[in-house]
């Protein structure tokens, strides 16, 4: 038997969540305080860094097979890129504001970040010219 918690009747189920931050239709929730969607500013700032190496196991590849061809020098030309570092999105209501840092591992993430923000922009887009969500 599955137990049902019992919300209160003004609890609504959030559309999206960035890290400590979600979003109702109606608010923003964050741990510094809960604001109405349409008052609200959001900003992000990419603070990663992409590097490109050779890879270790193109380096292993060209050791062994140096004896036999020198055309394993090839396998130098093998690159693999690294993302990593924070996202940060500013949220702001009046004089009150709120940073949420969200680590990114790699380019999927980042992106992912990028297009949750752009989502509650919309939303705040949305909330501020009372089309409904």
């Amino acid at each position: 038997m599955t137990l049902v918690p019992n919300f209160p009747d003004n609890w609504a189920q959030p559309l999206m969540s960035l890290g400590n931050v979600h979003v109702t239709e109606k608010q923003v929730m964050t741990p510094a305080g809960t604001w109405p969607l349409a008052q609200v500013n959001v900003t992000s700032i990419d603070q990663t860094s992409t590097t490109t190496h050779t890879p270790g196991w193109a380096i292993v590849l060209v050791i062994v097979f140096i004896w036999f061809f020198l055309l394993s020098l090839l396998f130098l030309l093998a690159r693999e890129t690294r993302v990593q570092g924070y996202v940060a999105v500013h949220i702001q209501a009046g004089p009150q504001s709120y940073t949420e840092q969200i680590p990114v591992r790699n380019a999927y993430q980042r992106a992912e970040v990028f297009n949750r923000v752009a989502y509650l922009q919309r939303l705040i887009g949305q909330a501020r010219h009372g089309y409904g969500i």
